[in-house]
This record gives C-alpha cells, sequence and structure tokens, in this order.
C-alpha cells in the first residue's frame, strides 16, 4: 500500500476529511454544520505538526509530511471557500474572479512553502514567522465572517465573504511577516475556536 499512513499524519488526514465533510454539508444546505467541520479542519492543521514532530520520522516521511500537508491544504482551505462563495453567492462575475485569485494565489503560496521547505536542511524546526497569510487562517476567517448572517441578509454576507476572499488572496502572496502563535497564541486561537463552536450551535440556524 503507497503512501505513509502512521500516526505523524492521522490528524493531517483527519481534517481532510472534516473539509469533504464541510462541502457536503454546504452543498446540501447544511453551513451550520458546515461551519463547525471547516474550524475541526482548522484545528487539525493547527497541531499536526506538532504531533508530526513529536513522533520519529525517516527523511523519507518527513518529504512525504510535507508534500502531504500542502495537498490537503488545497483542498480544506484552497477549494473550500470556494465552494462555500459559488454556494451562497452563485456563478456571478464577481464571485468567480474573487475565487480564481484566491485559488490562484492560494496554490502559489503553498507551492513556494513546499519549495522553500525542501530546501531548509532541518525539516523539523519549526518556524518562527510566515511570510504571508496563511492558508489555514481561512478555517477561522470565514466561518467568522458567516456569523454575519445572523444579522444580515445571505447576499449581504455572500458580499463580504467574497472581499474577504480577495483581500485574503492578495495577503497570501505578499511580503508581509506574520508572527506565528506561541503556546499563549494557541490557548487563543483554541478559545476563539470553543467559542466559534458555541455560536454556531446556540444561534446559527
Amino acid at each position: 500500500m503507497i503512501g505513509k499512513w502512521n500516526k505523524s499524519v492521522i490528524v493531517t488526514y483527519v481534517g481532510m476529511l472534516l473539509s469533504v465533510a464541510s462541502m457536503i454539508l454546504i452543498m446540501s444546505g447544511l453551513n451550520r454544520f458546515a461551519m463547525i467541520c471547516f474550524m475541526g479542519a482548522g484545528i487539525c492543521d493547527l497541531f499536526d505538526g506538532t504531533i508530526a514532530r513529536m513522533c520519529k520520522r525517516t527523511e523519507e516521511e518527513k518529504r512525504f509530511g510535507i508534500q502531504l500537508d500542502s495537498l490537503i491544504d488545497v483542498v480544506s482551505f484552497v477549494t473550500l471557500p470556494v465552494v462555500l462563495l459559488i454556494t451562497i453567492c452563485g456563478v456571478k462575475w464577481y464571485s468567480v474572479t474573487a475565487c480564481a485569485i484566491y485559488v490562484l494565489f492560494g496554490v502559489c503560496r503553498l507551492a513556494y512553502f513546499n519549495v522553500c521547505q525542501e530546501e531548509s536542511e532541518d525539516k523539523d524546526s519549526p518556524v518562527k514567522y510566515y511570510t504571508g497569510l496563511p492558508v489555514t487562517y481561512a478555517a477561522m476567517i470565514f466561518p467568522l465572517l458567516y456569523l454575519s448572517s445572523i444579522w444580515l441578509d445571505i447576499a449581504v454576507t455572500g458580499y463580504i465573504l467574497c472581499a474577504a476572499m480577495a483581500v485574503m488572496a492578495v495577503l497570501f502572496v505578499m511580503k508581509l511577516k506574520f508572527i506565528k502563535p506561541g503556546k499563549k497564541g494557541y490557548i487563543f486561537l483554541m478559545l476563539l475556536a470553543i467559542a466559534l463552536f458555541t455560536v454556531y450551535i446556540v444561534c446559527v440556524k
């Protein structure tokens, strides 16, 4: 059986399955549960690198992990937002344009990240900051903005998501430094995720 299926990549696979579930739920009109799965995928991505570094891995397994992480990021944080936006806005010139730019810049960023990681001598060394906005941030930004649908018409929420997608796309490839969350940052993101989970369960229909 080709590929790697050990514990160092299991969380990454779980995140991908949550993303697929989210897309299915979006197309079924169950956006409330879709956003919960979307955030779950983001949490998996937040911790899969830490878990992988805790495992004893060969060089081949490390290289496989780099490629796998980016490929699944394309599914979870590039393709999934496109499915969400097109489902809400429909095939309009502005939604298609935003999606095209988002996918182009998102994939370009991930390819660049892979090259940098491949050239790095220590693949297990955690980075201190990111150059450009990580695509993973989509797992918090889109569910957070989608909450506007509680108070606004869904069409207006679609415009908000469309604008956010365009801005994020540009930030993906800008040479701006974003500090990687430390322990306090991880705690904050977990608390934010718990708060969003609660809001979606209680308030969103």
